[in-house]
């Protein structure tokens, strides 16, 4: 791991680069590598969330790490090659602490992704850790948990407050 032990700060929903289609990658070097340990640094940092994409720290490229289940992932241009079925289950998001919303996603999936170094690679998953997939690869694209809801509310298990998913919608457009 690197020397640099900085943590970043995880930006909070409303902020506009949530919503930007991030750059791939095309470089792969010490500083990639100083990047890809400041995202999981800041993941553990802040608990609570399996996982961490890029653009949720400001750094605008397409970078997940995933530290879920006991398995552990840096992903970088990840892309869903294969998926199926599907299941509709609660999620959240450290970019909009506290919030729950139910979601449906695809209960199997492949993602082809390159590691620090640029080697590629897939992994096939399924349930939780498929969720979990694609939900940080959807930040990747801007898009966040509340934009694939069914539900009309998103719900907020500190405050129990119930806020309208439509309005956060357009709330977190540029």
């Amino acid at each position: 791991m690197s020397r640099n032990r900085k943590v970043e700060t995880i930006i909070r929903f409303g902020d506009p680069r949530l919503r930007v289609l991030c750059s791939e990658v095309a470089v792969f070097h010490k500083g990639l590598h100083d990047k890809i340990d400041c995202i999981a640094r800041t993941l553990h940092q802040h608990g609570g969330g399996a996982a961490l994409a890029a653009p949720q720290i400001a750094l605008l490229k397409q970078i997940v790490v995933i530290d879920y289940l006991g398995e552990y992932y840096e992903l970088i241009n990840p892309q869903i090659v294969e998926a199926s079925g599907s299941s509709i289950d609660y999620e959240g998001c450290l970019s909009l602490p506290g919030f729950w919303g139910q979601v449906e996603r695809h209960q199997r999936i492949k993602v082809s992704y390159q590691d620090r170094f640029g080697e590629v690679y897939s992994v096939e998953a399924h349930d939780r850790m498929a969720r979990c997939f694609q939900h940080e690869i959807d930040h990747l694209s801007g898009v966040l948990f509340i934009d694939r809801m069914s539900d009309e509310y998103v719900f907020n298990d500190d405050t129990k407050e119930r806020l309208p998913v439509a309005y956060l919608r357009n709330a977190s457009r540029p």
